[in-house]
Formats: structure tokens, C-alpha cells, sequence
């Protein structure tokens, strides 16, 4: 054990946030619809959880989940846990790996009623008395131990589990300090606080001394200097696919899967810059592909190297040439080697001292990195493959569609049938939509990529980051089928 003076040197995160506090102290840290706490505020309260929780014998051995959403919540939990060298798990994922990891600690906010089969102790407001005082000793020796377990995205219908040491996340940090600058970062992530994007995010920003805004008020966002939103292309266009903001905002990153042009165009009324952001719980951020206008209302696309070595590469491992389709791979100093559950995707995907992503791209003629898809994006019609994410583009780009997705659908007389899950922006125009659907594919997709059959759905299904969970959708349509059968009254 060591003293909070000796931990402040090294790259604990909980300490890092102790440090901003004392740099900053009145610069607002976390602001809500509700409540604000500056650095100071929040320096205490991560003290004061951290001793509640020490009392509850949470230390070096112990691995905390915690039930909540409440951001007030979820920070001092997270960084407590940091302080006393505790591994972290939200509940949500404990519920897929819970023969992995195994909790000796059940927290829960007052949003969540936890679990009866658990048992969990009640955050309340005296967790919150800042005049308990300062934590009296932190562990140091765990550093490049697990500290949080994160999901990566279950797109390919088998969620893989990974941990991420201190000093990973701290070093994550540091490199996205650009984007989250001291008194000068206000930002808002539509992720749920538990969710791993939003956790890279909330470190990054309370380590660099920046301001989270954690609302989905557009008055709250003009009226806070909100500058940096940050979502998936599923929030992104559920929340704003469509709707006009009164005056344009900076920035909006998005991320999870590819931002198509469709989309971004409509987000350049709103934002002065759109960012598709290339990255993974993996790696982290990796690459900036920054789409904006020009004087003419062209839209361009603009590469941004970050601190992250990518490549395109051919089957042979050779880098290709731009406008070469290939397989990207990545590397930095802080991505994760492994997965705990995956022995054999873990084989594929870390190899050489590269991440090797799955996902197919090519560099385009301003240096921008397009990815073309996943090998779960492909689909064979037939003997012929088509890349199902290109088909999303296309539907998600006409107006009157906020989401789509396609997906195979095999059969038992001949070719696998193509069909399209589409979310209408607006039910009682369904029918016109529909006719631009079938006006737009025959114009813009080959024979082989039209959807045989069109079925409007509330929401598609996708994982936390957005990457589409195409295999759910047949099980998904065939619900959907047995149920219109079940409601038919038979003669």
C-alpha cells in the first residue's frame, strides 16, 4: 500500500481525476439536467465513495459491479474502484460473461433495482457526504492488472470479453488529449455511462481537465457550450436523422459503423464538422475520417492520422495501394492482446503486434480510410457475394429512413432470399417511402443487391456501439411472421 501522494505519480487513473481536481478546481466537471459539480466537488465525492466502499472491504482482491445508469453514480464507483485497485464490471455485461467473472461486490444505484439473486448494496445519499474525509491508503502494485472487463461488439453473434489495465486506460487518455483539452472540452456522449465508449470517453476527459455534459436537451447543449457529441450512427440517427437544430453546434463524432454520406450530409446542418470515427474497445480511437462541405455544398471526405498505425493489406500481408481493397489492421501502444472467452478469434484477430479488425477498406484520394464491411457483412446470393453493409447505405440515405438493414434469408427451393428491415422516419408517409425505396434501388444497386421484400420495424438490431447484429434478423422476421400468422383469425 502506498500514500495518495506517492499514488498521484503513477498512472491510476482515480488518481489522474485527483490531479485535475487539484489543478482545476473550480472548472466544472460533470453537468446534468438536474445538478453540476466542479473538480473540487467531484474529488470529494470519488473520496467519500472510495471510503464507504473500503469499508465495505473492496480492495486489491475485489471485483465490483455495479447496477446504474445514473452518471453521478457511475463515475465515483468507477473511480473509486480505480483508487483501491478493484476491477470493475457494469452489471449489463456481467450478465453475458457471468461464468467468466465473478463479482465479490454488488452495488446499485437508486435507478436500478439490482437483481434478488444477488447480493446487492444500495448506493443512497449518504455514500454522497463529502466531510467523510480523504481516503487514508491506495494500492499501487496493480497497475497492469485487469481493471475494467468491456464487452466489444457481439456483431459477429458471439460477444467476446477483454480487460483493460490502468495504465492502458490512462495512456488511452493521454492520447486523446486533442480532443478533450483543459477548460476548453464540453462533451456529450449519447452511450449509456456504463457502456465502453462512454467510460474511454468520461476518463479522457475528467484526466485532461474537461467538461462532461450529460443531457440529451438541445437547449442544455447550447446553453452549456456543448462542443464535442459523440454517438453511434444508430443514437446518432435515432436522436437527430431527423432534426434541424436551431444553430450549428462544432463537432459530432460518430462512430460504431460506418457514417454514410447520407447521414452526414444532413448532420452538416446542424454540426460544423462530422466525424466518422474509426475505432474499437480494442484499440481505442484509431482514425479520423473528417466530412465536411466546401463553397459549392460538395461533400468531401478527409483523412486524419491519429497516434495509431494503420494498414491495408492484401492476403499476403503486403500493403495495398489506394483504391485497393484490402483487410485493415491496427497497432498502437495501448491496445488489448486478447480475449478471455475467444481462444480462436483471439488466434485471428492479434497476430504480429497488429489488431486485425475483421473489417475490409480501401484509402480513397484525400487519405481517408473507407471500410467496405465485415466478413459478417458479406452475404452469398446465389454464388454471388454482395456486401450488405453498401445496401444499408443506400436505404439509410433516402429520406423517410431513420435505420436499415438487409439480411439472408436462406431457403429450402433455391437461392437465399434478400430482405431489408427498414425503420420509416414517419409512419403515415411509410407508403411514399416505400416507392423511393423501390425507385432508388433500381437505380443506384445491381439486380442482385435489390431486397426482394421491404419490412418496416421499430428498430434494427444492433450492438451498444451501433455494428449491426445481422444475424438476429432472421430469427428476428420469423417472430415476425409467426406473430402477424397468430393474429390472422383462421376460417
Amino acid at each position: 500500500m502506498a500514500s495518495l501522494e506517492e499514488v498521484l505519480r503513477d498512472k491510476n487513473v482515480g488518481c489522474a481525476v485527483l490531479n485535475s481536481a487539484a489543478r482545476v478546481p473550480d472548472q466544472l466537471a460533470i453537468i446534468t439536467d438536474e445538478t453540476m459539480l466542479n473538480y473540487q466537488q467531484l474529488g470529494l465525492l470519488i473520496q467519500s465513495f472510495a471510503t464507504r466502499m473500503q469499508q465495505l472491504g473492496i480492495g486489491e482482491d475485489s471485483v465490483v459491479t455495479l447496477a446504474s445508469d445514473d452518471i453521478l453514480i457511475v463515475v465515483p464507483v468507477f473511480f473509486a474502484c480505480a483508487l483501491l485497485g478493484a476491477q470493475w464490471i457494469a452489471f449489463k455485461n456481467y450478465h453475458v460473461f457471468s461464468d467468466l467473472v465473478r463479482p465479490t461486490h454488488w452495488l446499485r444505484g437508486a435507478d436500478s433495482k439490482g437483481s434478488p439473486d444477488h447480493p446487492f448494496v444500495s448506493i443512497d445519499q449518504d455514500w454522497a457526504n463529502m466531510e467523510r474525509g480523504e481516503l487514508a491508503v491506495i494500492g499501487h502494485d496493480y497497475l497492469d492488472m485487469p481493471f475494467i472487463y468491456a464487452s466489444t461488439s457481439g456483431t459477429t453473434g458471439t460477444p467476446k470479453l477483454l480487460s483493460i489495465s490502468q495504465r492502458v486506460l490512462f495512456d488511452r487518455g493521454v492520447a486523446a488529449s486533442d480532443d478533450f483539452i483543459e477548460r476548453k472540452t464540453v462533451f456529450c456522449s449519447l452511450f449509456p455511462p456504463t457502456a465502453n465508449p462512454y467510460i474511454a470517453r468520461f476518463v479522457a476527459a475528467l484526466q485532461n481537465g474537461a467538461t462532461i455534459l450529460h443531457s440529451r436537451n438541445f437547449a442544455m447543449w447550447y446553453e452549456c457550450g456543448m462542443n464535442h457529441l459523440y454517438g453511434s450512427v444508430a443514437q446518432v440517427s435515432e436522436l437527430l436523422g431527423t432534426v434541424l437544430l436551431p444553430s450549428k453546434l462544432p463537432m459530432i463524432h460518430v462512430s460504431g459503423s460506418k457514417c454514410g454520406d447520407g447521414l452526414a450530409r444532413h448532420l452538416l446542418q446542424s454540426f460544423d464538422l462530422v466525424i466518422d470515427l474509426y475505432a474499437s474497445t480494442e484499440t481505442s480511437r484509431s482514425f479520423k475520417n473528417i466530412k465536411y462541405l466546401d463553397e459549392s455544398g460538395a461533400l468531401h471526405t478527409r483523412g486524419e492520422k491519429l497516434d495509431s498505425e494503420i494498414e491495408i493489406i492484401n492476403p499476403q500481408g503486403k500493403p495495398v495501394a489506394p483504391g485497393e481493397v484490402g483487410l485493415v489492421r491496427v497497432r498502437n501502444g495501448y491496445f488489448a492482446d486478447h480475449y478471455i472467452n475467444s481462444p480462436e478469434v483471439q488466434a485471428k484477430a492479434f497476430r504480429d503486434g497488429w489488431f486485425y479488425s475483421g473489417d475490409f477498406g480501401q484509402w480513397n484520394s484525400e487519405g481517408a480510410l473507407q471500410i467496405l464491411g465485415r466478413s459478417g457483412d458479406v452475404i452469398n446470393r446465389g454464388g454471388i457475394k454482395i456486401n450488405a453493409l453498401a445496401i444499408d447505405e443506400v436505404l439509410r440515405e433516402i429520406d423517410g429512413v431513420v435505420d436499415a438493414m438487409c439480411f439472408e434469408h436462406p431457403s429450402d427451393q433455391g437461392p437465399s432470399a434478400l430482405l431489408a428491415f427498414v425503420v420509416y422516419a414517419r409512419e403515415q408517409d411509410a407508403a411514399a417511402t416505400l416507392e423511393k425505396i423501390r425507385s432508388v434501388c433500381q437505380m443506384r444497386l445491381a439486380a442482385v443487391q435489390i431486397p426482394d421484400r421491404v419490412i418496416p420495424i421499430n428498430k434494427v438490431p444492433r450492438a451498444h456501439d451501433g455494428g449491426a447484429q445481422r444475424f438476429r434478423c432472421k430469427d428476428i422476421y420469423l417472430k415476425i411472421i409467426d406473430d402477424l400468422q397468430t393474429q390472422t383469425p383462421t376460417k
